[in-house]
């Protein structure tokens, strides 16, 4: 697809490159990760979509899916048979499983130790049906108050938030973590795959690409993944 840069749009790009800071290297996850958020039953077909496209690259191992155990409450994940069978099927491939919350309803690890700690053991509990021991955390909004992250850190568990990583040890990193496909409208697409792109390649640290099923299973937003994937494969930048 070309890509015509209006001046506006190059202002843009290069405004937003130089602004970039700089985030760290992140050993675990190498040059580029997708973190695919509310991953959970009543998408599976949008996750088959987008995962086809991740197949096509070859980056099953660069991707990451952060389920959601029971999503709004109604939906429990060992109750959905083809949902699981396809989830073991994705972790076979390569792709790492993960925990997005409990039930996702409004701001839920923003909350006290004591809450956490039960909505976490019933999360750990639903993947456990996948024989999975989930690594990383990302809260729903990124909402977490400081008594639910020290729980999850002190299970071992790895927290991604919007700018900052927070691991076990203590350590604390700034990371570079967009999404450029949320309901993205057709006119916007050369804009966000020039400056995903820029972004990607002026980006010293982990380059982590957030995506949500459904917001990114339009024309667009599949067009946009496909391209960019593209772009990451054949840097030479991974």
């Amino acid at each position: 697809m070309k890509r015509p840069l209006t001046f506006a749009v190059l202002f843009l790009v290069l405004l937003s490159s130089s602004s970039i800071s700089s985030p760290a290297y992140v050993p675990a996850f190498g040059r580029f990760a997708i973190l695919v958020h509310d991953v959970s039953p009543g998408y599976l077909p949008q996750l088959r979509q987008i995962t086809a496209v991740i197949d096509e690259y070859g980056l099953q191992n660069e991707t990451y899916l952060f389920v959601i155990p029971d999503h709004g409450g109604e939906m429990p994940v060992w109750k959905y048979r083809d949902f699981m069978e396809f989830l073991a099927k994705l972790e076979r491939e390569g792709y790492h499983i993960e925990l997005h919350g409990y039930t996702h309803i409004g701001d839920e690890f923003d909350c006290n130790a004591t809450v956490a700690e039960k909505k976490l053991e019933l999360g750990l509990r639903a993947l456990s049906y996948l024989n999975v021991t989930p690594e990383y955390f990302i809260a729903p909004r990124y909402a977490l108050s400081n008594g639910a992250l020290e729980v999850l850190l002190d299970h071992n568990i790895t927290v991604i938030g919007r700018n900052f990583i927070y691991f076990p040890n203590g350590t604390v990193e700034p990371i570079y973590n967009r999404e450029y496909t949320w309901y993205v409208p057709s006119f916007l697409l050369p804009y966000q795959l020039t400056s995903a792109e820029s972004a990607y390649v002026n980006t010293n640290g982990t380059f982590f690409l957030s995506i949500h099923p459904k917001a990114v299973n339009n024309r667009p937003g599949i067009e946009f993944l496909r391209e960019f994937l593209e772009f990451v494969s054949k840097s030479g930048l991974g």
